[in-house]
């Protein structure tokens, strides 16, 4: 998120006000502090024009294992 923001020349105050969000919890999801929602994800993904990508990708399997 950090790279992103940055990418843009971003600081996290302008990211905030694009996003709805405040700047102390911009802050907080940058430094670990805070876990935000999806919701919150989104919101910021949008504020920096961006799409919110999740995915869950499959394990290389294990040596000596089949896969299935």
């Amino acid at each position: 998120m950090i790279e992103a923001r940055q990418s843009q020349n971003l600081t996290q105050k302008e990211l905030a006000e694009r996003c709805g969000i405040a700047q102390t919890e911009i802050s907080r999801i940058e430094r670990g502090i805070r876990n935000p929602s999806i919701r919150v994800l989104q919101k910021i993904a949008e504020g920096m024009d961006m799409y919110l990508h999740i995915s869950f990708l499959p394990r290389d399997p294990q040596p000596g294992t089949r896969s299935a």
